[in-house]
């Protein structure tokens, strides 16, 4: 029976602003590069989401333009004031 070895990775070097020199142009533009590729990844996550629930086509066309009922102009709603 083989024994299984993790499995080397390559350390990922987390930038904040606590621990980055804000002088350094090079540290900057990793902590922005680090933050914008954050951002991707949750609104490609989000992109998905609304195609899955059909409310954007894969083109980012709104598919869904109807408003929910508490959300209509002529809406009997009480918002608790």
């Amino acid at each position: 029976m083989l024994s299984e070895k993790p499995l080397p990775t390559a350390s990922v070097k987390r930038h904040c602003l606590d621990t980055i020199d804000v002088e350094n142009d090079v540290e900057i533009d990793a902590l922005t590069a680090q933050v914008l590729a954050a951002g991707n990844k949750i609104a490609e996550s989000e992109r998905a989401e609304m195609i899955r629930k059909g409310i954007i086509d894969e083109h980012g066309n709104l598919l869904k333009t109807e408003l929910p009922e508490d959300m209509r102009k002529d809406a009997d709603r009480d918002f608790g004031g």
